[in-house]
């Protein structure tokens, strides 16, 4: 975890994302590339351009955002600031191959973005085209230690172990046990992939299934609440569950309401 990708549009969804990769950055030493993507309105009748105006204004909100976190530091973490022209998921995927970032840390909604769902349209278009790992993180959520993880996985095999690899990392940083959860939603279920055993070695893990006829989201989520757990991971593929509470999440409240930071990592062929 040496580089973290923070995306900002200087909304308190993206500060509450900040303050989170900043304690991350101080418990890894990481360096932390605060990035502004913006996108300047051009017309036939337009003498002057405007964007040295919006790269000014951006750049005065980033200095704040630097005053604001930048004391809060430790450990060798660092943060560098960067505004990018261009479409903001574009733009943002590029500069996360370029930099090969570790982690991509979002707040779950943008400056506009709708209340009623917990994950906004650029976290979701991030989510879906990256192959980084993306940490989407609960508005006004205060970090705090992990403890425990829930990895909520589906019955489809896992094929690397270096798919799950960003969550062992994280485990063994901070001594924390992952709880492997598995709602059975058929009779022919397989059930969870006995790789998860091997990938999970060293770290301090356990196996939870649930026979459930309710939405998967608020199965996870009373699970997550009861034990307690400071994170929630997810595996991204072509299909399964996760796809699929994705793809409801613009029409649907009850999706991805996390109540802790979702990691979501990705095994996509």
């Amino acid at each position: 975890m040496k580089t973290l990708l923070v995306p900002t549009d200087f909304s308190s969804n993206a500060a509450s994302a900040l303050d989170y990769a900043a304690a991350i950055a101080n418990h890894f030493g990481s360096t932390i590339l605060l990035v502004n993507t913006y996108k300047a309105p051009r017309r036939a009748d337009m003498f002057v351009s405007i964007d040295e105006f919006i790269r000014q204004d951006a750049q005065q909100q980033m200095d704040e955002q630097i005053k604001r976190v930048g004391p809060e530091l430790k450990n060798g973490a660092t943060v560098e600031t960067f505004l990018l022209q261009g479409e903001i998921v574009p733009t943002l995927l590029r500069f996360a191959e370029q930099k090969e970032v570790d982690l991509i840390v979002m707040g779950t909604q943008g400056a506009s973005g709708l209340k009623e769902v917990f994950i906004g349209s650029t976290t979701s278009a991030l989510m879906t085209q990256t192959r980084r790992p993306v940490l989407a993180i609960p508005n006004g959520y205060a970090f705090r230690p992990v403890a425990s993880a829930v990895l909520a996985i589906d019955d489809f095999d896992i094929s690397s172990h270096t798919v799950v690899a960003p969550l062992t990392r994280i485990a063994r940083s901070f001594n924390a046990k992952v709880l492997v959860y598995h709602v059975e939603r058929a009779s022919d279920d397989a059930g969870i992939d006995p790789s998860v055993d091997i990938f999970l070695d060293g770290v301090e893990h356990s196996f939870h299934y649930e026979l459930n006829s309710r939405e998967i989201n608020d199965s996870i989520n009373d699970f997550v609440l009861d034990s307690r757990a400071d994170l929630l991971c997810m595996i991204q593929r072509d299909r399964g569950f996760f796809e699929k509470l994705l793809r409801g999440s613009t029409t649907r409240k009850e999706v991805f309401d996390s109540p802790v930071p979702l990691l979501v990592l990705h095994d996509v062929k």
